[in-house]
């Protein structure tokens, strides 16, 4: 790592796939866009989240059940959860957390672009609102990120298969 920190590796390291899925996922204009989304959202964190429930140091967020509510609130199904990723060593899982925490700061616009659909805190955006609700909750993260002294190209490698991951469950992109 040139400049010294892990987020700055995983960012760089992941960029591509970063772009592709905020250009592809995020430009919901509707109800039905806004159900996609939901849907992509449900499958991705259906497939990863269980495997984050037993992270040293990290508690994460689960959101599909939030998600499974707001996609009943727009009567639609939940989507086929696609299969897990191996996530064998810590790096692996801080990597996993990187992505999922790294979510929320877009979630905030995110956010947004929902209330302007009509979809709130309780109704339709209950994920969006769990995920935002602590600004404080990002810097905690990078803080145990970049104390847990985790070697950056093996969690390289993690961040770019849970982006494909999520580019697989959201339709979009080259890996899709």
């Amino acid at each position: 790592m040139q400049d010294g920190t892990l987020r700055r590796a995983l960012a760089a390291a992941t960029r591509d796939l970063h772009e592709t899925l905020d250009r592809d996922i995020g430009a919901f204009g509707d109800a039905r866009a806004y159900g996609a989304f939901l849907g992509g959202s449900h499958a991705f964190r259906a497939a990863i989240e269980p495997q984050l429930a037993q992270v040293a140091g990290w508690q994460v967020q689960p959101l599909a059940p939030l998600i499974a509510r707001d996609l009943a609130d727009l009567g639609l199904p939940l989507p086929a959860t696609p299969p897990a990723l191996p996530l064998p060593t810590p790096a692996a899982k801080a990597a996993a957390c990187y992505v999922l925490e790294g979510s929320a700061l877009g979630g905030r616009l995110l956010a947004r672009r929902a209330a302007a659909l009509g979809f709130g805190p309780d109704h339709g955006a209950r994920h969006l609102a769990a995920q935002t609700a602590s600004p404080a909750r990002w810097r905690d993260f990078l803080a145990w990120l970049e104390a847990g002294g985790f070697p950056a190209p093996e969690a390289a490698a993690a961040a770019r298969a849970v982006f494909g991951l999520a580019l697989r469950a959201y339709g979009v992109g080259a890996l899709a």
